[in-house]
């Protein structure tokens, strides 16, 4: 039965109306990329046109839990940004719990869900950029099938935009638009477009690596199209169902200095 659901959407795209499936792509996509916990070092590099001006070590955990998918993102050099943290709470809703630690200060503090636009440590993220794909708050449409798709033989372009007041007031976007990669099911590219329609910002990823189920890129490149800047990120370590802990991803842990 599994295999039949895992090709099921596959089918789907051979078939007239699937734009009107697109919520179901979406749903598939989730689920694969999705693991339970996961844990992944990056080295971080932000550019200012093609000049590297910035290295960044940062480390990422995840784990789904309690109906709610927990990120808690920790700098870990160089000196002048180590041990500056994020917490992430993602519920769903169009106003998430996102707590910031400043270790100079030694100071928590709650980011307010109309904060969620501002930009993340000087990189080319802003906080939205950390949620999911938040099903039940955007209408999903497929509009196009590429093939090829950048380096990969084939996807689906699925544009997300939100279908709730909630979520246009809080978010930075008017729509997004995913490329989905059709044997993964990993979204490949994801292209951001402001209130005013223009395309603002692309995430691509590159060279998709499988760790057991689940497959992930080795890095990743946000590019804002208004300054020419990248946020680089490149996967040095990467582990999937290590066992991570609730006790991890609470304020409390937020605190904790390594």
């Amino acid at each position: 039965m599994n295999k039949i659901i895992c090709v099921l959407p596959t089918i789907l795209l051979s078939l007239p109306g699937w734009a009107s499936d697109a919520t179901a792509l979406m749903k598939e996509s989730d689920k694969r990329i999705k693991a339970p916990d996961e844990t992944v070092q990056y080295e971080m590099e932000l550019y200012d046109g093609d000049k590297l001006v910035h290295s960044r070590n940062l480390l990422r955990l995840d784990k789904q839990m309690n109906g709610k998918n927990s990120t808690l993102i920790r700098f870990q050099a160089p000196a002048a940004v180590k041990n500056v943290s994020l917490l992430i709470e993602d519920t769903g809703a169009a106003i998430n719990d996102i707590w910031s630690y400043t270790p100079a200060t030694k100071s928590l503090r709650r980011i307010a869900g109309s904060q969620k636009q501002n930009w993340f440590m000087g990189t080319e993220f802003t906080y939205e950029d950390f949620e999911d794909y938040k099903l039940k708050s955007y209408r999903f449409e497929q509009i196009d099938t590429l093939t090829p798709c950048l380096r990969w033989a084939k996807c689906a372009v699925v544009e997300a935009t939100p279908n709730s007041d909630a979520e246009t007031q809080a978010s930075g976007y008017a729509k997004k638009r995913y490329y989905i990669e059709l044997t993964s099911y990993y979204p490949v590219q994801i292209e951001y477009f402001d209130r005013r329609g223009s395309l603002a910002k692309r995430l691509t990823s590159e060279d998709l690596k499988r760790y057991g189920d689940y497959v992930r890129p080795q890095s990743q490149t946000m590019w804002n199209s208004a300054n020419n800047r990248k946020t680089r990120m490149v996967v040095t370590k990467l582990t999937i169902n290590s066992g991570l802990t609730d006790s991890q991803f609470t304020q409390r842990a937020l605190r904790n200095e390594e």
